[in-house]
């Protein structure tokens, strides 16, 4: 059954990135953009604090806080699983991003607070947090014990919510985008922890 789940998801995702490279947004994208943009605050520098957080150099700490982690529950095998889930993502993303060249969210359509470049689908941002912050999501929760592992699992997925609010907010992404590159994310996680 457990095998199952995974194909299916694996399916899903694929056929999502597929639809991605055809359709510029899905349906419910707008809608729930506008939402998130409603109910975050108008200033939108917490959003672009937030997205930094993605960016050079703070990445490479962010990375060394996974490292950290693992290193603690998993030792010198966790540790190097938790680069390469930083290394994958970040090859993927080069790569895909040109291949799908889903376009960013049009200001006619949602706010859009800066003018981007690059494309909207891979997220970075998403690939970046959840090959981070998402790894040790699924680390937490097949090698932690005990009342830390629920707290440490929630505390991450609430940093996973927060940078997909800010990614929406700022309309550098629609929803879909952070969502999908989570989920392609965490499965290449899921994918890894086997081995730890």
């Amino acid at each position: 059954m457990k095998e199952k789940t995974w194909i299916a998801l694996f399916v899903v995702t694929v056929l999502l990135i597929i639809g991605a490279r055809h359709f510029p947004y899905f349906p419910g994208d707008v809608a729930v953009t506008r939402f998130v943009q409603w109910v975050t605050p108008a200033s939108t520098d917490w959003a672009q604090w937030i997205s930094s957080s993605a960016k050079f150099p703070w990445s490479v700490v962010l990375l060394a806080l996974t490292v950290g982690f693992s290193w603690r529950l998993s030792g010198c095998r966790g540790a190097a699983l938790a680069l390469a889930s930083f290394a994958g993502m970040w090859v993927l993303g080069m790569w895909l991003g040109p291949l799908i060249a889903r376009p960013r969210p049009s200001p006619n359509l949602v706010h859009v607070a800066d003018k981007l470049s690059g494309y909207s689908f891979p997220s970075i941002f998403g690939l970046t947090y959840a090959s981070t912050i998402g790894f040790l999501v699924v680390l937490f929760a097949r090698k932690a014990s005990g009342a830390p592992r629920m707290a440490e699992v929630v505390v991450c997925c609430v940093l996973l919510l927060i940078g997909w609010a800010a990614r929406i907010s700022l309309g550098a992404h629609w929803p879909s985008d952070v969502f999908l590159s989570y989920l392609i994310g965490l499965l290449w996680a899921a994918f890894l922890i086997r081995f730890a």
